[in-house]
């Protein structure tokens, strides 16, 4: 009996262990996702921004 109560045991923190990791998962990919977008445009907007009327000047 004493095998069967540490599989079980087993069994039940597997089972935990596996819910938080796709809990962090999830959130982890929609925190990443809304914000490397947000990120990711802003930066080359800025870089064109600036390279645009740097080259008209110097033109």
């Amino acid at each position: 009996m004493s095998g069967v109560y540490w599989g079980i045991v087993t069994g039940l923190l597997a089972m935990v262990g596996i819910l938080f990791v796709c809990i962090d998962i999830l959130y982890g990919v929609q925190g990443g996702s809304s914000d490397a977008p947000a990120d990711g445009l802003g930066e080359p907007n800025q870089t064109v921004g600036s390279a645009s009327p740097g080259s008209r000047r110097a033109a």
